[in-house]
Formats: structure tokens, C-alpha cells, sequence
């Protein structure tokens, strides 16, 4: 009697491929492009063709194989739209994607990238943005006729690329785009030792005096500053709802970040004790700003702002104008300092009350650019009429 029983069709293929043998199993659909997923490797001698046959199967029933066949660049859409970002961050991120990843990566498959492609991308980055690779350094773009001359983005720049790269690809792997986290395995710049240049004693004493002389309200901003070594971004979201003079106590809530008032870079609100010269200076500061809104026919709010460029006070300072001042300021005086005070000279109590976690000096402990402790306002001598202090 013939054998009715039909056998059993064997699952994936093996066939001859150059010197050795290929390996294929289906693996499904992809369910964005309705194409049939295939998974492929090579083997050098049949028997090893069958164990991998056997693997990639194993790969299929336990669903651990790729999903879908999505590129780069789709992927890196998906997660930018479920990332938690804030504003800022979310515009680097995307910057970043615009212009480095989807030109170099966006049409390559997800499951295709490696963790030696990363890297190889991140060392031509480190010679030249456009990855020339010095092919066109010295030579007219015939489109531009503009001379291209090789421009190297910064250690701290290329970590961030790497820093967007594997939490995207580790999305990717819990939503079954990718098998792995080559991101992960791939090894990015190595961090640059912080070099800030902040002003010398000296040199604060200059910015100070010759900002207080131009405007009384600019120099307050330099010396609340660079007494609390509070950032740029805190300092114009500062309140005087926040400062309790009575209390000598200052609160640090909320940043700007030129566009919005939000929570500080570390989303932690802090309390700062202020010195009795630091309350004569806010205070000072507090009657002219009362007085410009009597002019006005008004009162000063109790949650008006500190430092703003309107009469009534309802408006911040933008933190980008102010760095623009400070670096014109800086220029005149020919001192080559950047706006660097919270990450060096600034006082040990500040620095201890702050929270601050980055401060690496220990000057002393008053305003930092004294050499003695401060404990009444006439231990500072002041500018007449102007409520002050001058050094």
C-alpha cells in the first residue's frame, strides 16, 4: 500500500554560495512594507549551514529575530516623537539628526548598522563635519566656488550624536526593530577635561566696577552672579518672590531658557544664604526697580522679576543677550575670560549652599574677589548715591 502521509516540507534553505554555503529562513512579514523578512548567514561547510539553519529557526520561535526591515532614519523619527525632551533638547536632538545622522545613516536598515560603522563615523567626524576625510581641504566647491577648509566637531559634540544614537536604537530593540544595541558596543570620544576660564580676582574687580559705572542694574546682575554661582539661565528666571532679605535666604526654582521659564538644569529647586553686602545690593536694586514702576503710575509685583529689560519688571532677561554683553564687556577690557565663575573662583559657601555639585575651588568665603570676611555693609566702601560697592 502506498504511503499517503505528504512530508513534511523542511523549514528555511540551504544552498551553494561561492566557496561555501548560504542559509535562509522566512521570518515573517515586515508589517510596515507587507514585504516576506527573510534572515540570511553564511557557513563554510554544510554542516555548519545546518547549525545555523537550526539557530535562525530557534531566532524565528522565540521572536527574537528584527520585526521589520525600517531604516535608520524611520527609526530615529519613531523615537524622537516618544522621547521625553525638553524644548531645548528636543531642537538639538533634532538638529543633530538633520544634519549628521539621516545624511550619513538614513537610508540604511536598522538591523545593518554596526558597532565599527559608528565608530568609524564618529572618527571622521573628529577631522572634518562634512566627512571629507581631507579630500576637499583647500579645494573650491564648484557649486559655491567657496573654499572648503576642514572644520572638526568637538569631542563633546560627537558624544552627543552617540548619546541620541543609543537610546534610539535601544527603543529600536524593545520594539523589535533591532536585535542589538550596537550603539551600546561602539565606543564614542572620550570626555574633555573641563578647562573653564574665568576672571582673575583681579579681573572681576574691573568687569564689576566698570559694569557698575555704566548701569547700576547690569553690574548687580554681574555681582549676583558671581557671588551665588548660580547659572546664567537661573539668574534671569530669578524672582523677588524667591529672595526673603529679611531671611538673607535665596531660592533658586525655576531657569529660562530663552524661549520659557523651566525647571533648573538639575530639577531641583535650592535655597542659598546671601550675605548682609549681598542685601544691600538686592536691595539697592529692589528701589530702583520700585521706583521706574512709580514713574509708571504702578507698583512693583511681588512675582516681578529681578533682572529684566522692562520698566515694570515683567519681563527676563534672555540668558543668550546676556552672554553677548558680557563677552563685549570682556573684549573692551581686553581680558580673555568667559562666563565661566559657577565651575571656579566663586565662594566656597556659595558653592556649598548651592548644591552645586561641579564647583572645584575654594576661595574664600564672603564675596570671592575679598581677602576678609564681610560683616556689615561699611566693611565695603561705596560709590556715593549710587548704593553700591566699589572695589
Amino acid at each position: 500500500m502506498a504511503n499517503t502521509k505528504s512530508k513534511r516540507r523542511q523549514r528555511g534553505s540551504i544552498r551553494p554560495n561561492g566557496a561555501g554555503f548560504q542559509v535562509r529562513v522566512y521570518a515573517g512579514r515586515d508589517p510596515l512594507t507587507k514585504k516576506d523578512l527573510y534572515l540570511h548567514e553564511q557557513a563554510d561547510t554544510e554542516a555548519e549551514a545546518e547549525k545555523a539553519r537550526t539557530k535562525l529557526l530557534h531566532q524565528v520561535d522565540e521572536n527574537r529575530h528584527p520585526k521589520t526591515q525600517v531604516t535608520m532614519s524611520f527609526l530615529l523619527d519613531r523615537w524622537l516623537g516618544v522621547a521625553e525632551l525638553d524644548e531645548t533638547s528636543y531642537e538639538r536632538a533634532e538638529g543633530i539628526i538633520r544634519n549628521y545622522l539621516k545624511p550619513t545613516f538614513g537610508d540604511l536598515k536598522a538591523g545593518k548598522l554596526t558597532a565599527e560603522m559608528l565608530e568609524l563615523f564618529y572618527a571622521r567626524l573628529r577631522q572634518c563635519q562634512e566627512q571629507c576625510e581631507g579630500r576637499r581641504n583647500g579645494k573650491a566647491d564648484p557649486k559655491t566656488k567657496r573654499k572648503h577648509v576642514c572644520e572638526p566637531l568637538s569631542a563633546n559634540s560627537v558624544r552627543k550624536v552617540h548619546f541620541i544614537l543609543r537610546p534610539a536604537l535601544n527603543r529600536g530593540l524593545r520594539w523589535g526593530y533591532v536585535t542589538t544595541n550596537v550603539a551600546a558596543l561602539a565606543e564614542p570620544p572620550s570626555q574633555p577635561k573641563p578647562n573653564p576660564d574665568p576672571p582673575t580676582p583681579e579681573e572681576a574687580v574691573l568687569v564689576l566696577n566698570t559694569a557698575w559705572q555704566r548701569d547700576l542694574d547690569w553690574g548687580t546682575f554681574l555681582f549676583m552672579t558671581m557671588v551665588t554661582g548660580s547659572r546664567r539661565g537661573e539668574m534671569c528666571a530669578l524672582r523677588w518672590s524667591d529672595i526673603n532679605l529679611d531671611r538673607l535666604e535665596l531660592f533658586v526654582k525655576h531657569s529660562n531658557n530663552g524661549r520659557r521659564i523651566k525647571d533648573t538644569k538639575t530639577h531641583q529647586r535650592r535655597k542659598q544664604a546671601i550675605d548682609v553686602i549681598t542685601r544691600s545690593v538686592l536691595a539697592a536694586h529692589r528701589a530702583r526697580a520700585e521706583e521706574r514702576c512709580k514713574a509708571l503710575g504702578g507698583e512693583l509685583a511681588r512675582d516681578a522679576f529681578v533682572f529684566s529689560g522692562e520698566a515694570d519688571s515683567s519681563d527676563p532677561l534672555v540668558p543668550a543677550s546676556v552672554s553677548q554683553r558680557y563677552r563685549r564687556l570682556a573684549k573692551k577690557l581686553k581680558i580673555h575670560a568667559s562666563m565661566a565663575w559657577r565651575s571656579s573662583w566663586r565662594s566656597a559657601r556659595a558653592s556649598k549652599r548651592s548644591g552645586n555639585r561641579s564647583a572645584n575651588a575654594s576661595p574664600p568665603a564672603s564675596p570671592c574677589w575679598t581677602t576678609r570676611p564681610v560683616r556689615s555693609p561699611d566693611d565695603v566702601p561705596c560709590k556715593e548715591g549710587a548704593h553700591t560697592p566699589v572695589y
